[in-house]
């Protein structure tokens, strides 16, 4: 082969081998809707950047629309000619998509560029075509199952990614075909991998994870470094020390793979499995904020730090019958308050199997059924072993039951009163109003003592500044001109708001109630926005809120992207229409009430205005 040629193909051959950029927004665009990214502007231009170079003009106007961002009308407009003029010669050439494989049709170019520009609902539908299609072939159908998997995980929709999952597996078992199709069995490894991580099977998914990291071709999907990582944070909390030196530490491949591609994740195993407790503890604090900051782990973050903490203190104890509380501190470098409180915690939860004696200041390690570690165990340890057992496997038929029969389970809760809160404001197509103002004010009050509606304050306002509605904003809204004409002023009923919320009492004492708010932008933005529009301070009530979306993540282990997400994932029916400001206030209602009767939700707050903006 000359020169030229052998260049050629190391180019095709290391362009196989990377993601495409559009798989890297999904982490980056969940980065930048938590508040500790907010004024990340490297970020956010790199992010930008992405959708530049790939001409995502659908993606770029949903994401403006998320985040509120003002859209460049320039920008949008070059990159959607860009794509009409992509389309036309794409579908010049597709005339059916009943593909067999043998076909020269161009519907996997049209599927490739859909997903390219982040235009999900064209891409979902063609590859739902394909798949749906019997008279298509199992390798054609799987491709588009494949397909299906990536766009939700695009989406972050874990149910989607299931259900992909589920096809794929099922097109295997019918067809002989595909059950020889080797490629197509170690792709699905990859990618159903993703999925039990999503769903917290840890066990099912370092399995898959380790079967693929020798082979691993999914390139498409997802670099092969985050393959690494999460392999390692699904056999850390899921195997043995045993079984981390049977498959990790001899695993020449995945120890080559975490030198080269993460060597702080290696730094992480090897600090627990060598006993370096002081060291473990440290790298647990950066592995638990890089979980946070991936939309697929965050849901689990919490209980994968509390486990692996729970983890490293039965290795250290495993090895001694008594143990100072002192020694644990300067093993885990931590204080021996913060040891005794925390072990305390687990030891009541029947997590750690040992008892603190206060008067000498050790841990005393026991087995399971209260006898003394290093004691040989007697008749009565065995019949007290046995009893214990019992009691647990009756104790889990109880919460099942209850489960089934949705018992009721009191939970005490810091509020009396959720005052749900959702603004509508002037807008305009393709780019952002300034100033925007409020011109519907809803909010519907529910007592968590029965969790029923107890009160509703609603009102329309005239905008002052932009005082003519546009026929976007009543399009979306549904708010109309005359709605809006004979109504007053933000700052006449802001007034009444406040009046409203004295004279019912709603704020004496101060977390009497607690504001609730879809996302952060009402009273974040809108509400402080609009207060400075008409010079009025912002009571301090409003400086804090619940957001309902980290709530729902919290009780659903989902982040939800949306109002409608929401009451999908709770197969709850949407009352009347979307961005209705009274409608969205009374479908979260909807939510919060499923939230609490299916999950006992504890409803918390999840955000603070920033000092800069807040009025006392």
């Amino acid at each position: 082969m000359d020169t030229k040629s052998e260049k050629s193909a190391n180019d095709a051959e290391s362009l196989r081998d990377q993601t495409p950029e559009y798989m890297l927004l999904p982490k980056m665009r969940f980065k930048l809707s938590l508040s500790e990214f907010w004024g990340d502007e490297e970020l956010k231009n790199s992010f930008l950047d992405i959708i530049k170079r790939n001409n995502m003009a659908p993606y770029y106007q949903d994401v403006c629309q998320d985040f509120y961002w003002e859209m460049d009308a320039n920008l949008y407009n070059e990159m959607h000619q860009a794509n009409v003029v992509a389309w036309e010669e794409l579908e010049a050439g597709n005339t059916n998509l009943n593909i067999e494989e043998d076909t020269k049709g161009n519907w996997r170019d049209m599927l490739k560029y859909a997903c390219k520009i982040g235009d999900t609902d064209r891409a979902n539908s063609i590859a739902s075509s394909i798949f749906e299609d019997t008279n298509n072939s199992s390798g054609v159908r799987a491709e588009a199952a494949f397909c299906l998997f990536r766009i939700a995980y695009f989406k972050s929709n874990v149910l989607s990614m299931g259900k992909a999952v589920k096809n794929i597996n099922d097109l295997m078992e019918v067809s002989c075909n595909m059950g020889s199709n080797w490629c197509c069995r170690n792709k699905l490894k990859a990618y159903e991998a993703l999925y039990c991580l999503a769903v917290r099977n840890f066990a099912r998914a370092v399995s898959l994870l380790l079967d693929c990291i020798p082979t691993f071709e999914s390139y498409e999907l997802l670099p092969f470094k985050d393959i690494v990582q999460y392999t390692v944070l699904a056999g850390m909390i899921s195997l043995s020390r045993s079984d981390l030196d049977k498959r990790f530490n001899n695993n020449g491949i995945l120890q080559q793979s975490l030198m080269i591609e993460c060597s702080a994740y290696m730094d992480y195993l090897n600090s627990l499995y060598d006993c370096h407790y002081a060291d473990f503890f440290q790298h647990l604090a950066w592995i638990e904020m890089e979980m946070k900051f991936d939309p697929l782990l965050r849901p689990h973050y919490q209980y994968y730090v509390r486990e692996m903490r729970i983890k490293a203190y039965s290795q250290l104890l495993q090895a001694y019958r008594t143990l100072s509380l002192n020694r644990m501190a300067i093993e885990f470098g931590v204080t021996e308050d913060y040891i005794e409180q925390e072990m305390a915690r687990f030891i009541a939860n029947g997590r750690l199997h040992c008892k603190i004696d206060k008067v000498s200041g050790t841990v005393v390690t026991v087995s399971a059924s209260g006898c003394d570690r290093g004691q040989p165990p007697d008749a009565s340890c065995d019949r007290g072993l046995v009893y214990q057992n019992t009691i647990k496997r009756g104790d889990m038929l109880l919460n099942r039951l209850k489960k089934l029969g949705q018992a009721t389970t009191h939970v005490t809760h810091k509020f009396n009163y959720l005052l749900v809160l959702d603004f509508e404001a002037t807008c305009e197509k393709n780019s952002l109003i300034v100033p925007q103002e409020i011109i519907e004010f809803p909010c519907i009050v529910l007592s968590t003592h029965d969790f029923k509606v107890k009160n509703v304050f609603h009102r329309y306002i005239k905008p002052r500044v932009h005082p003519n509605l546009t026929p976007f904003c009543t399009e979306l809204t549904g708010i109309m001109q005359e709605t809006i004409d004979n109504e007053p002023h933000f700052p006449v009923v802001f007034s009444q708001f406040c009046t409203w919320l004295k004279d019912n009492n709603y704020f004496d004492p101060p977390d009497k109630s607690a504001f609730v708010t879809c996302g952060n932008w009402d009273l974040k933005v809108m509400l402080p926005n609009q207060c400075a529009i008409d010079n009025l301070p912002l009571p301090k009530e409003f400086n804090q809120w619940i957001n309902l979306k980290e709530i729902f993540c919290i009780s659903c282990e989902y982040f939800p992207r949306n109002l409608i997400d929401m009451l999908s994932h709770l197969k709850l029916s949407m009352t009347g229409r979307l961005h209705s400001g009274i409608n969205d206030v009374e479908n979260m209602v909807k939510i919060i009430q499923a939230l609490n009767s299916i999950h006992k939700t504890q409803f918390k707050i999840t955000n603070k205005l920033d000092k800069k903006k807040m009025s006392t």
